[in-house]
């Protein structure tokens, strides 16, 4: 074990396959760690969960980003409850409020970071909310080309607290050149379909100044709770959960505990797409917790999704 104390953070060797512990992670810039696998899938991931998912240039599950995106961009694989009685809570810290109070200096969470080969671990808690969150994300040893995220929060308090579970995803669904490139046009092209576990984009076309083609990637943010329930529902489309006015940091749908449309099967021509899985609400009592695992894929015709 070897520790190393700089202005920032002190980081530390937890095994001896070079996994290793930040502390106040979140008080680093540009720091970010990759996630893949054989199957294809290629991710970078930071202590908030900002980066990008995707298998090529041509395919983005999320959006594109680079190092300086990191910190600027509002699209992360953020996590929300809403607690009963006192409001909105992002299990990733990215928050208006949270946001706010890091640089006003008045950080009331603690913030680790574990990692490893290929995995990544953020511990997130805060004692006024009485919670504690801890997010790992990986890319499994699998033909599949997705990364699994598994969120799990326990009540750190003595008191019950009733808690509703949000995730948001933002579903970029296609080519890194339509970030600069067609970008609202192609937004025209998704269809974007309910599915009982979450959210499946599958944009008609693929284009840019190559040319144009039938597409054939489907994009999906699904999820469950550990004992395998699926969401209650989804806000399918980005202005659907954060509402006029509102913005991925302060959006409408968790701030107002808004409940989703009706998970129907109807699919959502022409809009942005965001992976927004609403669990049930959940009472949680003293040292209780709850877990939920979130699959985020990208398949072609030859890996279909059921």
């Amino acid at each position: 074990m070897q520790n190393t104390t700089s202005k920032h953070s002190l980081w530390q060797f937890i095994d001896d396959q070079a996994g290793f512990r930040v502390q106040h992670p979140d008080a680093l810039s540009r720091l970010y760690f990759p996630l893949a696998n054989e199957a294809g899938i290629l991710s970078s991931i930071t202590p908030d969960l900002h980066g990008d998912i995707k298998t090529n240039h041509d395919s983005f599950l999320t959006l594109p980003v680079t190092i300086e995106d990191l910190h600027d961009s509002k699209s992360s694989r953020n996590f929300w409850v809403y607690v009963e009685g006192k409001g909105a809570w992002s299990l990733t810290g990215m928050s208006a409020s949270q946001h706010a109070a890091k640089f006003l200096r008045k950080p009331k969470e603690k913030v680790t970071l574990d990692a490893g080969m290929l995995w990544h671990k953020i511990t997130r808690e805060n004692e006024d909310w009485g919670l504690k969150a801890e997010i790992t994300n990986f890319a499994p040893v699998s033909n599949d080309t997705l990364e699994i995220m598994i969120v799990t929060l326990t009540n750190t308090s003595s008191s019950r607290i009733k808690v509703t579970p949000t995730s948001a995803i933002p579903i970029f669904g296609r080519s890194a050149d339509n970030l600069r490139d067609h970008h609202h046009v192609t937004s025209l092209l998704h269809r974007i379909v309910s599915h009982p576990a979450g959210v499946i984009l599958k944009p008609t076309m693929s284009f840019d100044e190559r040319g144009h083609k039938i597409n054939e990637t489907i994009y999906a943010v699904l999820g469950a709770t550990a004992g395998g329930e699926f969401p209650v529902g989804s806000f399918f489309t980005t202005l659907s959960f954060i509402g006029e006015g509102g913005h991925l940091e302060a959006p409408q749908a968790i701030l107002e505990n808004a409940p989703p449309p009706q998970k129907d099967g109807a699919s959502y021509h022409g809009k942005s797409a965001i992976g927004a899985l609403r669990f049930k609400t959940t009472a949680l009592a003293s040292r209780e917790k709850i877990s939920f695992v979130l699959m985020l894929g990208i398949a072609t015709r030859e890996h279909q999704i059921e």
